[in-house]
């Protein structure tokens, strides 16, 4: 059996950025696709928001796959520094983790609902820990977060036979990877920190900045990619009344770029 990781921050950040690939790796047989998700994406709001987004990141997962039943889950996971609760859905070829850290904000500085507490902040230090939107857990500080991180991954790689499993994420490289979400550079920060050290090849994708450039991506790859973007949308519109993001579809839908890093 072989692995392969996708590190999304924000629930359909894979789907809009990576999602041809994704949907191929969901249909390789032999091959588990573990999907973590660091941020609730609760945009500041606590009215069923966050857990539409999230339910409909598993459902869009799962539209690919066989209607195997749903295992949903609270494990733990415990990094050098603490243990921590963090749900977990699964069923055969995949697994996903959603860790519910509060988004940050497009401008980083985060939402009153949460304390104005961020990723970005906890990374650098101008906050001592980062509680989950849910109260599940919270994180003592960087290196508390990144452990877990790690060790999620360690633990999903045991008995697997892919040496350098690949992790695919958005680019920590601010002049690769201009105008990113701040969250989305935290969370790729915390996942370069070791995954050259832990063998892990690196899909980095770019993320806002496909907006300025060409159109390229058609034919098989991109219908893969709007059924899995629109399965997402469909299951979010049932939970919260909110549909697919069109304008999100039109700014990054046709576009897929990114560079690969070995070992």
């Amino acid at each position: 059996m072989d692995i392969v990781f996708y590190v999304a921050t924000h629930p359909d950040d894979a789907l809009l950025f990576r999602g041809e690939f994704l949907y191929d790796d969901l249909h390789l047989p032999d091959v588990t696709v573990v999907h973590i998700v660091v941020s609730a994406g609760d945009a500041g709001e606590a009215d069923g928001w966050w857990q539409g987004r999230e339910l409909a990141a598993v459902a869009a997962l799962r539209s690919t796959l066989s209607p195997d039943p749903l295992i949903e889950e609270t494990v733990v996971v415990s990094s050098p520094a603490a243990s921590h609760d963090i749900q977990r859905y699964g069923a055969p070829g995949f697994s996903c983790y959603c860790l519910r850290l509060p988004d940050g904000n497009i401008n980083g500085a985060g939402f009153g609902s949460t304390g104005f507490r961020t990723l970005g902040k906890l990374r650098d230090g101008t906050i001592p820990s980062l509680p989950a939107v849910d109260g599940s857990t919270a994180y003592g500080g960087w290196d508390d977060l990144r452990g877990t991180l790690r060790a999620i991954v360690a633990e999903e790689r045991q008995g697997m036979a892919t040496p350098r499993p690949r992790v695919n994420l958005s680019d920590p490289d601010r002049m690769l990877n201009p105008g990113d979400h701040p969250d989305h550079y935290a969370t790729a920060d915390a996942i370069n920190h070791f995954a050259a050290a832990d063998s892990l090849n690196r899909a980095w994708w770019v993320s806002y900045d496909t907006q300025n450039r060409p159109e390229n991506l058609d034919g098989r790859g991109l219908l893969n990619k709007r059924m899995l973007f629109y399965a997402y949308g469909y299951e979010l519109q049932d939970r919260t009344g909110v549909p697919a993001n069109d304008t999100e579809w039109t700014w990054w839908g046709a576009r897929s770029y990114a560079r690969t890093a070995i070992g």
